[in-house]
């Protein structure tokens, strides 16, 4: 679902953020998403960041060198 609605992407010096609608719904998802995704990678750092006055959600995956590919094949970029 958070695959859908990605919105924007940003490339950062150790991975990526993703710009995701900012409803609630979706940084409900997007935490669960971040529970279970650390079970199976544990090597992703996980950042979910809400900008004020309704502004972007961004969800960050970033990690140690040689995560960037990994990223970029698991999620289509």
């Amino acid at each position: 679902q958070l695959q859908i609605t990605k919105q924007e992407i940003k490339e950062l010096p150790n991975g990526y953020a993703f710009r995701l609608p900012s409803e609630g719904s979706t940084v409900r998802d997007a935490s669960e998403w971040i529970t279970y995704e650390r079970l199976c990678c544990p090597f992703f750092d996980f950042g979910l960041e809400i900008e004020r006055n309704d502004g972007a959600t961004w969800l960050r995956l970033t990690g140690r060198e040689g995560v960037k590919p990994f990223i970029r094949s698991e999620f289509g970029i």
